[in-house]
């Protein structure tokens, strides 16, 4: 039996409910039974115990909740809009359990990153880049997907996969209204805002503690989220980062550069990964974000060595050779039906990305998947 510290499953309880799972010694002996109520004082005895549960009975807890809380009756970019909303309301107006209505959305966010990664990635590339008072909201779910997206790839454990995402989802939580004004002001920030900006991640953290958080990997992260390895980051200059936060920093700074603001334009994809590679030496974090977003990642736009425009659907079978649907042909007209190239094939390679600013083409990307 494998067994998980009763602290990395936190976000399964709720003080006067039924347990979701036994509760165990650090030997594995069950002391309380699945399904026996504990009231808020007895839960913070068990965590201060440091009691354990058994990882494969928290994982199928996890899995149900996943499934339970997965709308069925709307396609992926439906459900994603609705994330976005929900996100939306509990960010600016954080309801009374704000920790339990961030581990739905981390559940549900999970799932799709797991079910969908492609479509998750094309989402990203092709958000509205236009909506700058949303900036604060769309970098939170962004950063926190692709957050789910990479830790997937470097196989960590669910726990941990959750911290880092709701990490990544509450960072900014002291500082949303001022992320908005930030994105559309053109000026570079005042000395009140610079201070603001600094001090943001132990905001942040103070306010998650004050509303009942206490896994400290998603707390921790928060605060150390603008750290650097070289201790030039604020606001401690902490070099020596846990994992968490520096996975968080990394695709924090990726989710960041690729959106505009009012005071320049989004970088395309693989500036932005060959200036993080470059700048952390070819760190194996920023090595798996990298990998995981490929040199053309699904919704960015592409020229074709046909001469014909296109727009990656998915990743392919190498980096180089994603699956694309033309939206162009080689004089630059719109196709009425995009079609699909084999990107492995030399007429038809990828010769380079193509800003958003040269395609003109914008038709309902739904339409673009089978569902």
């Amino acid at each position: 039996m494998q067994l998980l510290p009763m602290q990395e499953v936190i976000g399964q309880i709720q003080a006067g409910q039924p347990l979701p799972w036994g509760v165990r010694d650090v030997d594995g002996n069950l002391l309380l039974a699945r399904g026996h109520a504990v009231d808020a004082a007895m839960l913070k005895t068990l965590l201060a115990r440091g009691m354990f549960v058994d990882a494969a009975e928290a994982a199928r807890v996890t899995s149900a909740a996943r499934a339970a809380a997965a709308p069925r009756s709307e396609n992926f970019f439906g459900r994603w809009r609705m994330l976005q909303s929900r996100l939306n309301t509990m960010l600016q107006k954080p309801p009374p359990d704000l920790q339990r209505a961030i581990e739905e959305v981390i559940t549900v966010l999970i799932g799709m990153a797991d079910r969908d990664p492609d479509k998750m990635l094309f989402q990203i590339m092709r958000h509205d880049q236009g909506r700058l008072q949303l900036y604060s909201i769309t970098h939170a779910l962004h950063c926190a997907a692709v957050c789910c997206l990479t830790s997937r790839r470097m196989a960590w454990e669910e726990p941990r996969r959750r911290s880092l995402a709701g990490a990544a989802l509450t960072m900014n939580l002291s500082m949303i209204e001022l992320q908005g004004c930030l994105a559309g002001q053109v000026a570079p920030p005042t000395p009140e805002q610079r201070a603001e900006i600094h001090s943001h991640p132990l905001r942040s953290a103070a306010m998650l503690r004050a509303a009942g958080f206490i896994d400290e990997n998603w707390l921790i992260a928060v605060e150390q989220h603008h750290e650097t390895a070289n201790g030039k980051g604020y606001p401690a200059g902490v070099a020596d980062m846990i994992e968490c936060a520096q996975m968080l920093n990394f695709a924090d700074v990726f989710t960041a550069k690729l959106c505009a603001r009012a005071s320049r334009s989004a970088m395309l994809s693989n500036q932005v990964a060959r200036d993080i590679f470059t700048e952390n030496q070819g760190h194996p974090m920023a090595a798996a974000l990298i990998k995981e977003l490929g040199l053309y990642p699904p919704g960015c736009f592409v020229q074709l060595q046909s001469g014909e425009t296109a727009i990656v659907v998915r990743r392919g079978d190498s980096m180089n050779t994603p699956h694309v649907a033309c939206l162009t042909n080689r004089n630059g007209d719109t196709l009425a039906t995009p079609l699909r190239r084999d990107t492995s094939k030399k007429e038809n390679s990828v010769i380079a990305l193509t800003p958003d600013s040269n395609v003109m083409v914008r038709i309902p990307w739904e339409t673009l998947y089978d569902d």
